[in-house]
């Protein structure tokens, strides 16, 4: 399994969302109903990112535990140089969860963010992070 983050965008009524994520250990996938800006915010606060090693981003949607699933993206810095990481927990409609964090390099959010932005524009594509190696330390947020 290759380290990466995934989302699938439809512009629909509503519109849906698919986010299928995994590092070497776990892997997760979840279908949410969204509201189309809510990515465009995602794209938004993640352009530039991070501009400070504080920085934080956090994607949400659904309500933990419920059983319509649930995804929430925490991007943010693992450390005072500046070395990116996403944590992330999804659940789907029968409550099998994932969570796991996984590192990635803070250039490659450059095309995910520019290939979001053209998915919302056009109604539909898929968005992946790629460029994430392996997490290899024990830190926890």
């Amino acid at each position: 399994m290759a380290p990466r983050l995934e989302i699938e965008f439809l512009r629909d009524d509503p519109s849906k969302i698919w986010v299928k994520a995994c590092n070497e250990g776990f892997a997760g996938e979840t279908e949410q109903y969204i509201n189309a800006q809510w990515l465009q915010e995602l794209a938004e606060q993640l352009s530039g990112f991070p501009k400070s090693n504080s920085d934080e981003v956090v994607f949400e949607v659904g309500e933990e535990d419920s059983t319509s699933g649930y995804c929430m993206l925490k991007f943010y810095c693992i450390d005072s140089v500046g070395h990116t990481a996403v944590l992330v927990s999804v659940s789907n409609d029968n409550l099998c969860i994932a969570k796991f964090t996984v590192q990635f390099e803070a250039l490659s959010l450059d095309m995910f963010v520019a290939s979001i932005k053209r998915a919302i524009e056009i109604g539909k594509g898929t968005s992946e992070l790629k460029g994430i190696k392996a997490y290899t330390q024990n830190i926890w947020r």
